[in-house]
């Protein structure tokens, strides 16, 4: 009888061993609640990392996994931060029986080194032997203040470096966008970066005119590039940033319709890719007064059409001169459709060509558009 009880003893302390192995072998990570990436998130971010602090800051961080409540140490490597324990859980947030959790407390120093850190959960499980570890990503707190000026180009531009200027900003990345005058692609390509400044190329599929852009540095261990819920990881707002060469031709449209009859007056709008200058206008003619922007333009085929009130047009002269009054950034011209062009019955094409800055016939300096000519 003794015997027997001894063995069912052995037998279920054996059973008891065999669970607690178990339960050890799969004993870890499995979640985090960093309360601002992953808080949309009832168990939080799966994995053991990272979670991203700032140079800085203090920030509690939720600890999810089999056993990890029963961790009775934390530590975390590195200078300039430290971490400590708040509480733990038998039951995570957004678990059930099984899962733990233990709340952490990380601080990190203004100057502590961005990077990569081990924090460490140890003393953990039934017999203190077990240790966990998690992922802790230090980001740079920089801030981006401006940008250094960048004087008008002299020519139509295809690259351009500008200089941002900031605190804490070595180690940048960055994204940026550019419109662009005229149509192109725009490349922004990060330099350098140190302490104060961070060096931006801005390459340009063809040549331009004007170019409008933003640029955002971020810490580089953040993801997104700050966007969404990654704000935090931003330096400062956007910069705005805006460059300019010589004025170009931004678009010819007919405000009152493209399809006209004979008879019918033509309406051509000229917008600029930047308002005319006040004063010393480009390559103004002999006896023209400074000033405005000077365009030079011609409707195709020139015979068919006859000028109308407001509008200076020949149908004789190789091109007509216009100028866009001082900071208007575009002007109409108007011309009338006497009669169709010789072999055309009707729905015929006819084209405006309008030149700028030196008259160049290629783009950016000459821009075109059509439209339709029709007898009824």
């Amino acid at each position: 009888m003794y015997s027997a009880f001894r063995y069912l003893l052995l037998g279920s302390a054996g059973l008891l061993a065999s669970a607690a192995i178990a339960s050890t072998a799969r004993a870890d990570i499995t979640h985090f609640q960093d309360f601002r990436l992953c808080d949309r998130l009832a168990k939080g971010c799966e994995g053991k990392g990272p979670a991203l602090i700032r140079q800085g800051e203090t920030r509690r961080i939720a600890i999810k996994g089999q056993e990890v409540n029963t961790c009775k140490a934390v530590a975390i490597n590195g200078t300039s931060v430290t971490v400590r324990k708040l509480s733990d859980k038998l039951v995570a947030d957004g678990f059930s029986v099984g899962t733990g959790q233990i709340d952490i407390s990380i601080a990190v120093g203004g100057t502590a080194t961005p990077g990569a850190r081990t924090v460490t959960l140890s003393r953990c499980g039934v017999f203190a032997d077990l240790s966990f570890r998690l992922t802790a990503e230090i980001l740079r707190n920089g801030t981006a203040t401006g940008v250094n000026a960048v004087p008008r180009q002299s020519n139509f531009f295809t690259q351009i470096d500008l200089t941002i200027t900031g605190t804490n900003m070595a180690g940048a990345a960055m994204r940026a966008h550019f419109t662009t005058a005229p149509s192109a692609n725009a490349q922004a390509t990060l330099l350098s970066s140190n302490a104060t400044s961070a060096v931006v190329r801005v390459t340009f599929s063809a040549g331009q005119s004007k170019s409008v852009g933003t640029i955002q540095l971020f810490a580089a261990g953040a993801p997104s590039g700050c966007l969404n819920n990654v704000t935090f990881s931003c330096y400062g707002t956007p910069v705005e940033i805006t460059i300019l060469g010589p004025n170009a031709i931004q678009s010819i449209t007919f405000p009152t319709g493209s399809n006209i009859l004979v008879g019918s007056i033509l309406t051509i709008r000229v917008r600029l890719t930047q308002p005319a200058p006040s004063s010393g206008g480009r390559l103004t003619l002999p006896g023209q007064i400074s000033g405005g922007e000077l365009i030079k333009w011609d409707v195709h085929p020139e015979a068919s059409f006859g000028a109308e009130t407001g509008t200076s047009f020949s149908p004789t002269v190789e091109l007509n001169n216009f100028t866009i009054p001082a900071g208007s950034q575009q002007a109409d011209l108007v011309v009338r459709l006497e009669r169709l062009p010789a072999g055309c019955s009707s729905n015929c094409t006819g084209t405006v060509e309008v030149r700028t800055n030196d008259f160049r016939d290629a783009a950016p300096y000459k821009k075109t558009a059509t439209f339709t000519m029709r007898a009824f």
